[in-house]
């Protein structure tokens, strides 16, 4: 097997050359743009001088030197120098994406979370059954329609108490009529009528009893 193979590496995944394979040493490694560099990659997304590797036991840690789209870790931006591990996707920006395979471990299929999974997609739903009445269900009988019996009869019945009231009104009324009647026949009686039709009725009595001959007797 190919020493390079089993040597710590970064593989492009997605970027200017796809697949090519970065061999990292046992020294700290710049990567960037510019020509300077350990680890040239020449992108629009990657600064001049973009990261940095240092190798750690027997792996590397990566920081970020400042750059301005950022270095990412299986998606997640860098802010403080991070231990990259076994199959971790390293991206610069937003179009270059890198894997790490560690020293003495082969290249295989690792997922991280920055890798897009597409999520299966579920059967659809059977369509529900609704069950069907039987072609000779009976259909049920309209109702009836309420009869003046379902409301009960009218209450036509007289409070008590208001008899009484009935009662004594008319019994006040014809006192009342009785007093009146009395009063008239008093006041023609007494001393010829005069005083009924002598004083300032006079007018009123002549008008209304005039027609029919009233001429009282007065002083």
């Amino acid at each position: 097997m190919d020493a390079n193979q089993t040597a710590a590496r970064l593989v492009v995944e997605q970027g200017p050359d796809p697949g090519q394979t970065f061999t990292l040493g046992p020294a700290p490694q710049t990567i960037g743009r510019s020509a300077n560099n350990a680890i040239v990659i020449n992108d629009a997304e990657i600064s001049r001088r973009h990261a940095q590797l240092t190798p750690q036991g027997s792996s590397f840690v990566i920081e970020d030197l400042g750059s301005t789209n950022g270095t990412f870790v299986n998606g997640i931006r860098l802010n403080q120098p991070t231990m990259l591990k076994h199959g971790d996707s390293v991206e610069f920006g937003d179009t270059v994406r890198l894997r790490f395979w560690a020293e003495g471990m082969a290249a295989g299929v690792v997922l991280s979370p920055a890798d897009e999974v597409p999520t299966p997609s579920l059967p659809p739903e059977p369509a529900p059954a609704y069950s069907q009445p039987p072609a000779n269900f009976p259909e049920p009988a309209p109702a009836a329609p309420p009869t003046f019996d379902d409301f009960g009869a009218p209450e036509t019945a007289v409070s008590p108490n208001r008899s009484r009231i009935l009662i004594g009104c008319g019994c006040l009324l014809v006192l009342a009529c009785v007093l009146c009647v009395g009063t008239l026949f008093f006041l023609d009686s007494y001393n010829q009528g005069q005083l009924l039709y002598c004083g300032g009725l006079r007018p009123f009595w002549e008008t209304l009893l005039g027609p029919l001959g009233f001429n009282p007797a007065c002083p």
